[in-house]
């Protein structure tokens, strides 16, 4: 329980400021003059290095498992030294910089994170995956609301172009404070049971992972949904920004809005999923979060926009737990992480050219297109989920399935 609430404690530090960059992006726009496929930018370098670090990261996290501590602090500490790179930054150059430094210390966080997590608590698997991302929910409602407040403030202080830079100072401190703080709790708890893996034994299962079509369905079927989120979450800001005219402050307010709903719904459906199966709860959830989505058209912008986007923050992150509990279920336990790696690695990858697809969309057609291009995506990938054999829950936690 105490590394389970320490985790999840730590996930929602980090969505602090995942989520909270996305409330300085419109700011960076403004700052550099940037346009649409430029600002799409920004992002699809996001998902690029994130994709290049996973991989690595899974290996390392399951290679070196008494190092896990280590890895997930470094994490941290990156994130804050990602707010410190932007707030300094001169140019768009260093905005990419920053941005990139935003992927990797995202993608050190989750493999050995969830992998510890899915091995300590294999038999309450969805509901422990659930309450870490329910903690990485809380995150990612607090970070925005806070980032939004602080970059009003100090833009009236010192102006819009040098605000935003000190909010990310101010807002850097307490991540690498937090990051410091989590290695000193956890420093001597224990992670996964079981001996380190040998190389040779190590390649094989990964090998075997590759070979398992349930795992391979997760994976695609999740970068497609990253690609839709990533364009969403990219361009959802500027147009709160730009076409409705709202201030810092009420974007945050929005985000927060789009986050704390989850919060309720996460361990709730982790819950559904360990008792009646993953299937039937992520292929409706993914459903309704794409037709979600595709309603953000139509909502305007006053209370049937906060009801939309309370209604889709109900799935936005927690499909996420789901699809990692489910494909923890088909894998052993050596190659947990890189079983998250594979997953978020794949995501990373596909999201990549997906944020200047959006930004080509937003320049032809208009910003809302964007949100018609990512429900149809999540459609998609519930269409993959569909049709994968998955096996029941009860029989997958403690052995590898093949997938069919």
């Amino acid at each position: 329980m105490f590394l389970l609430i320490a985790l999840s404690i730590g996930h929602a530090i980090m969505h602090c400021c995942q989520q909270g960059y996305y409330i300085l992006l419109p700011e960076i726009k403004r700052t550099f003059d940037l346009n649409p496929i430029q600002y799409g930018a920004i992002e699809s370098t996001r998902s690029i290095s994130g994709g290049v670090v996973n991989f690595p990261a899974g290996v390392v996290s399951d290679l070196l498992r008494e190092r896990w501590v280590l890895i997930v602090g470094m994490a941290l500490i990156g994130v804050g030294l990602a707010y410190l790179v932007l707030s300094i930054a001169p140019n768009y150059a260093i905005v990419l910089i920053g941005a990139g430094l935003v992927g990797v210390s995202t993608a050190l966080w989750h493999p050995p994170a969830l992998s510890v997590l899915s091995s300590r608590l294999a038999e309450r698997r969805g509901l422990a995956l659930a309450v870490h991302g329910m903690g990485g929910n809380l995150g990612n409602a607090v970070g925005p609301l806070s980032l939004g407040v602080l970059v009003s403030t100090f833009a009236l202080r010192y102006g819009p172009d040098i605000g935003w830079q000190r909010a990310a100072q101010v807002a850097a401190i307490p991540m690498i404070l937090v990051a410091v703080l989590l290695f000193v709790a956890l420093r001597n708890v224990r992670g996964r049971e079981g001996r380190a893996v040998k190389v040779g034994q190590y390649a094989a299962a990964v090998k075997g992972l590759l070979r398992n079509k349930v795992l391979i369905g997760l994976i695609v079927s999740g970068g497609i949904r990253g690609m839709g989120m990533g364009s969403m979450f990219a361009f959802f800001p500027i147009y709160l920004r730009e076409d409705l005219g709202f201030s810092s402050a009420r974007l945050g307010f929005y985000l927060f809005l789009l986050m704390i709903s989850g919060i309720v719904s996460q361990p709730v459906l982790g819950i559904l999923s360990d008792r009646i199966g993953r299937k039937a709860v992520l292929v409706p959830s993914l459903i309704l979060l794409g037709l979600f989505e595709m309603l953000l058209v139509w909502a305007g912008a006053g209370v049937g926009l906060m009801l939309v986007v309370m209604c889709v923050g109900l799935f936005i992150y927690s499909i996420g737990a789901i699809i990692q509990a489910a494909a923890m279920d088909v894998t052993t336990p050596e190659t947990g992480a890189m079983t998250i790696a594979l997953l978020f690695g794949s995501t990373f990858v596909l999201t990549t050219p997906s944020p200047m697809i959006a930004g080509f969309l937003a320049s032809s057609f208009g910003t809302p297109s964007v949100f018609l291009y990512a429900g149809a995506l999540v459609l998609l990938s519930a269409l993959i989920v569909l049709w994968l054999p998955f096996r029941p829950v009860a029989r997958a936690s403690g052995e590898q399935a093949e997938g069919g």
